[in-house]
């Protein structure tokens, strides 16, 4: 099967695999076949609910989800998030986005498991691509989520990474496998709220001929190509770093060699890694670091861009973190090993058709 293929590339040398699981239709497939999985390939898997504590039936849920668990004899965990007393009203999901993923990058690191895997499906891919193209993304965001990426929070996902073995699978095809066992999943009301983009896009997917969706995975099918051929010159780059304590230089020649595309990447590394910045830099500011870089005369002030304090060194440029503000505490070292995660092998983009 499909999915028995797309976890043996992702699970990789793993012997435990996490699951974070709502109870939702996509994240209910991801337990069921990451559970068939682990049976027949000897491993083991272990999953986690969070409870953003939003909705009072959320709890209810994800004890349905527990249950289930018991059945499959898996391990579960409910994770739950304590937002309340903060100012600002109700929190966004942006917010609560990272709420989650820093619970269970805790969990995870709890369990010693260093690899999660989503129920991301090719429904979510589709939403993706026409939510970045409406926004003016360029083909890096237009590729849309990879197969395998580092955890987007930041410090508490350090090391972790995220799977989407069902990147492949449309969300009636995963929903038709549940109704063959029986099982019943839980519909969340906020994905019929039409105040947030993400509905909104889901209810226009929905009406897209099979032809429109086809066509939208063979473009990002494309981005997804270049993407990784963007990064793997990136990565080489990187390997020719020089990392001293507090600082890491690349030499210009290094830089002028490279492709736009795989410039902006490693350049969005390594001032995320110096910086310590949980989210990449505007495109347009990256855009105007990588041409200060290379131009003669360039960079000879030096410049701050995500926390992160770059400046020319002769033939070679600098990257550390900014010199703290009057009163703020001093900036934490710099974790080269970010900027690897970040540029690392996505493995398999294949599993994206």
């Amino acid at each position: 099967m499909r999915a028995m293929s797309a976890f043996d590339l992702l699970a990789g040398y793993h012997q435990t695999l996490g699951l974070a699981v709502s109870g939702g239709s996509d994240s209910l497939s991801l337990l069921v076949l990451g559970a068939e999985w682990a049976r027949l390939r000897g491993r083991s898997v272990a999953a986690a609910t969070v409870d953003h504590g939003l909705r009072p039936e959320a709890l209810a849920e994800a004890e349905g989800v527990a249950a289930i668990c018991e059945q499959l004899s898996v391990p579960h965990t409910i994770l739950t998030w304590s937002h309340f007393g903060r100012s600002g009203g109700a929190p966004g999901q942006a917010e609560a986005r990272r709420a989650r993923h820093a619970l269970l990058a805790g969990w995870a690191r709890a369990m010693d498991v260093g690899l999660v895997a989503l129920g991301h499906t090719r429904d979510d891919r589709i939403e993706t691509f026409l939510m970045r193209i409406r926004q003016g993304s360029g083909w890096h965001g237009l590729a849309g989520p990879l197969p395998l990426a580092p955890s987007p929070v930041w410090p508490e996902g350090r090391g972790l990474q995220l799977a989407r073995p069902l990147l492949a699978f449309a969300r009636e095809e995963l929903r038709a496998e549940l109704r063959a066992r029986s099982m019943i999943w839980v519909d969340d009301p906020s994905n019929e709220a039409e105040r947030y983009e993400r509905v909104r896009t889901r209810q226009l997917v929905a009406r897209l001929e099979p032809e429109g969706r086809d066509r939208i995975i063979r473009i990002m099918g494309a981005a997804v190509k270049a993407r990784v051929a963007a990064l793997a010159r990136a990565r080489e780059a990187l390997e020719l770093c020089r990392h001293d304590g507090n600082e890491t230089t690349l030499s210009l020649a290094a830089i002028e060699g490279l492709p736009d595309d795989a410039k902006l990447r490693l350049v969005e590394a390594l001032v995320m890694a110096a910086g310590g910045a949980e989210t990449p830099p505007r495109l347009e500011a990256l855009e105007r670091l990588a041409g200060r870089l290379v131009e003669v005369g360039g960079m000879s002030d030096g410049m701050t861009l995500g926390g992160a304090w770059i400046r020319r060194k002769g033939a070679s440029i600098g990257f550390s973190p900014a010199p703290p503000r009057r009163g703020a505490d001093e900036p934490e070292a710099p974790a080269w090993d970010r900027a690897h995660a970040l540029l690392a092998d996505p493995v398999a983009a294949a599993l994206c058709q």
